[in-house]
């Protein structure tokens, strides 16, 4: 359900009934300039991000990235410094930073990445099995994903296909009536089909007695051993004579081998010729170390296709998968992707959660038209169904509670279109550059976009000039909404009360630890008696009670109160 398709009223109460409405909110996605869009959010989620993964624009021909052809690599850092600088300041103690990026910028934006207060994980090559050839050059078949961390941070990898071989042993098991020697053969057969497998997961092709699934290793030392201990043989446990010993002695005391035995984890030949190895069991090694080369020829836009949606490009949602599971095993953490495209990274969130009942939650940024016309249906897609072919669902066995936010913002040219002059006189003038920062700073301070402060007696009705599809609508901005912001405020309650025709929107929530609430009401024409009444009901309704900090709009008799105007003002341009 999408409340843009009823009134504020009904939205008013809808959300009145969540107790903790930002910790319950799974996504959030803003429409607008990301470096703008960064500079909006770091106060809320400073410190809080555990999860950066962008894919920005390449600096190719095919990337859509403007600039001038003099200064391509240098305006191309310069527009990633900004966005890399203010971006740093949402991680977490224990996070991780992934950024997407090819042959063109590697090398540049890798020393960038060192410059930052980061720890270098390393580079994943990502081999996309697709080479695409050039005329006099070598065919390229790789990307580069740049991984940075900050704390103790250890990226793990999840054997996605070892539940599936798992499932498939117990299936063979329960159709031969136990594990037989046919049970055993079927099992490697079907594994030596699995063409996506990797070489590791397809060595997981044995059965033991207990239905437990293993590979087996070499049990010898890298370098020859001196000490005779690890030159002790092994008996066969059937033909009770001595195997073979690796040729620089066991890598492991006899002891941890003779606890290996007990635990039946050593595999022996059909006799003592064979050099026993080490069973290891799928069950444990679900879990492993995220690697530096991801191979997948995974395709990205057929999901687009199958949701009926139009985008040119798209990452594979599994290659992104394995990538925020790596540093968000338990099912948590924020995901902030500044450069969103068509929204891969929700997809990947949503997925996850669905597969582990996580809780992860995602903050999406894009500036192009397709916000509306793939990244927010994609996620909307996403969340109501896991499969879908032709536009049309195919299951919903696996379904969600989820709450999407989707917000815009003021773009560069909407803050030009609602600049306003005091003086009509000064359009006509030939300004020099001391004259003109002075009319900037004095004779349009009072312009919307400047956030007029004397229009804050009517915080629900503030409105900009806003251009869309080539045309100039006005349109209500949410001041509220946007103060919340920029204070920083982790709204847990948002109310709406009425005092006969008065409306009054509460925000009640933490800034860092503190408690804070924020009054908003009309109080234009505002005389004595209102004031009094205004006081009257905001200490009926105990808003003031068990906060530190209480803010309303414009003045207030009640004696707590502060007027966040200026402050308002303040923190607009201290961004």
């Amino acid at each position: 359900m999408d409340t843009c398709h009823f009134d504020s009223e009904f939205k008013d109460r809808l959300l009145s009934h969540f107790d903790d409405i930002d910790n319950e909110t799974d996504g959030l996605l803003i429409h607008g300039e990301n470096f703008q869009a960064l500079n909006l959010l770091v106060e809320k989620y400073r410190n809080l991000i555990k999860c950066i993964h962008i894919d920005p624009p390449y600096n190719t021909q095919t990337s859509g990235f403007l600039y001038k052809n003099a200064y391509q690599h240098s305006s191309w850092l310069s527009m990633m410094e900004d966005r890399l600088i203010t971006s740093e300041q949402f991680m977490a103690s224990e996070s991780c930073f992934f950024c997407h990026i090819d042959e063109s910028e590697y090398e540049k934006l890798f020393l960038f990445f060192n410059s930052l207060r980061m720890d270098d994980q390393g580079s994943i090559v990502w081999d996309k099995r697709n080479p695409i050839g050039a005329s006099n050059t070598i065919a390229t078949q790789h990307e580069y994903t740049i991984c940075r961390s900050r704390g103790n941070v250890k990226l793990k990898a999840q054997h996605v296909n070892g539940e599936m071989i798992l499932k498939k042993s117990l299936a063979l098991a329960k159709a031969h009536g136990g594990i037989t020697s046919q049970c055993r053969s079927d099992f490697k057969t079907w594994i030596n089909k699995r063409t996506e497998l990797s070489g590791m997961e397809r060595s997981y092709s044995n059965i033991d007695e207990n239905g437990h699934v293993y590979t087996t290793v070499h049990m010898g030392a890298g370098d020859v051993r001196t000490d005779p201990k690890y030159f002790r043989p092994l008996i066969h446990p059937i033909t009770k004579k001595p195997c073979p010993v690796p040729k620089n002695g066991w890598s492991s005391t006899p002891e941890y081998l003779d606890d290996l035995l007990e635990k039946n984890e050593v595999s022996f030949g059909v006799d003592e010729k064979t050099q026993p190895r080490r069973k290891c069991y799928l069950k444990d090694n679900l879990i492993g170390e995220l690697t530096s080369v991801i191979s997948t020829g995974e395709r990205g836009k057929h999901i687009l296709d199958a949701f009926g949606l139009d985008f040119p490009y798209s990452h594979p949602v599994g290659l992104y998968e394995k990538l925020v599971w790596s540093i968000t095993t338990d099912g948590k953490g924020m995901i902030l992707d500044f450069f969103a495209g068509s929204g891969t990274n929700a997809h990947a969130v949503i997925n996850l959660n669905r597969r582990d009942s996580g809780e992860r939650k995602y903050i999406l940024i894009e500036m192009g038209h397709h916000f509306d016309t793939a990244l927010t249906p994609r996620v909307k897609k996403a969340v109501y169904a896991e499969k879908w072919k032709d536009a049309k669902p195919v299951s919903r066995e696996s379904r969600l509670s989820h709450i999407i936010k989707y917000q815009r913002i003021e773009s560069y040219e909407d803050a030009l279109n609602n600049i306003e002059f005091n003086e009509i006189e000064h359009k006509n003038l030939l300004l020099n550059e001391h004259q003109l920062r002075y009319i900037l700073e004095s004779d349009t301070k009072e312009s919307p976009t400047f956030l007029n402060i004397s229009k804050l007696q009517n915080p629900f009705s503030y409105q900009l000039n806003i251009v869309k599809d080539m045309q100039t609508r006005t349109q209500t901005i949410d001041l509220p909404e946007t103060f919340n912001y920029l204070l920083g405020l982790s709204v847990q309650i948002r109310q709406c009360l009425h005092d006969d025709d008065r409306r009054y929107l509460v925000y009640k929530g933490t800034v860092g630890q503190k408690p804070v609430v924020i009054i908003w009401r009309e109080t234009e024409g505002w005389e004595e008696q209102d004031w009094e009444r205004d006081y009257r009901f905001i200490q009926e309704n105990k808003l003031t009670e068990e906060v530190d900090k209480v803010y309303v709009n414009t003045d207030s008799i009640v004696p707590e109160a502060e007027s966040l105007d200026p402050l308002f003002k303040r923190l607009m341009f201290s961004q």
